[in-house]
């Protein structure tokens, strides 16, 4: 499948960042270097357009070159995100991709507060009428490595007050699937997509069938329609 071959993409692009970044001198521990460029989702941006195209979208209207992904903020100036898509004056749609590929424990709480906060921001930009007439459909993809780490249970910590049971004793593959479903519950995005990559056995999961790309792809589709109809 397509999807499958832009997941392990990103891996191979991520390898070879961190490749260029050793031979340049870097520092940078592992294969962090092959994340903090964030050139290696660019195959997941590529699937999208993709997309995006064969529903009817002008390829020109269809952005994710790093010159022309900002979009106005309300409580900042501007955020970029990972492809955005302007037709006719209208913000049709944006996409956000974000991955946690090691460092579950320190990753998992920056990307929860990652999405909350660009979807709150620049819905908020929109009802303000910093973005056209009509509300953006946005999306939200989630790749994470998987690995005993990411599947084992994690263990909360309760000073004062219990965690939600839902929380209690899941995985960060778990925590992952919940802050999609909530997202979308709570209407911050409209569609979100998440998924494993085992880089090292060649392997591609997607672990919820309500998060799978075959409901993100449609849900995009839909919207597509909706602009063109």
């Amino acid at each position: 499948m397509e999807f499958e071959k832009a997941v392990l993409s990103c891996w191979s692009l991520r390898e070879e960042a961190a490749r260029q970044a050793r031979e340049r001198g870097s520092t940078d521990p592992g294969l962090r270097a092959g994340v903090t460029g964030g050139g290696h989702r660019d195959p997941l941006a590529a699937l999208v357009k993709d997309v995006l195209v064969d529903a009817g979208i002008p390829a020109g209207e269809i952005h994710n070159e790093r010159s022309k992904l900002e979009l106005p903020g309300y409580f900042r100036a501007e955020k970029k995100w990972d492809v955005v898509v302007v037709h006719k004056g209208e913000l049709v749609a944006a996409v956000e991709f974000k991955s946690i590929l090691g460092s579950f424990g320190n990753n998992m709480n920056n990307r929860t507060e990652e999405a909350l906060g660009n979807a709150t921001d620049v819905l908020q930009a929109a009802e303000s009428g910093l973005l056209g007439l009509q509300p953006p459909w946005l999306g939200y993809v989630f790749l994470m490595q998987d690995e005993p780490a990411s599947r084992s249970p994690v263990r909360v910590k309760e000073p004062h007050f219990p965690v939600d049971r839902d929380f209690q004793g899941a995985s960060y593959q778990r925590r992952a699937m919940l802050l999609c479903r909530r997202l979308l519950m709570k209407r911050l995005y409209d569609a979100a997509w998440f998924v494993l990559g085992d880089p090292g056995a060649g392997k591609v999961c997607e672990p919820a069938v309500d998060l799978s790309w075959a409901k993100f792809e449609a849900a995009l589709r839909g919207r597509v329609g909706e602009i063109l109809a």
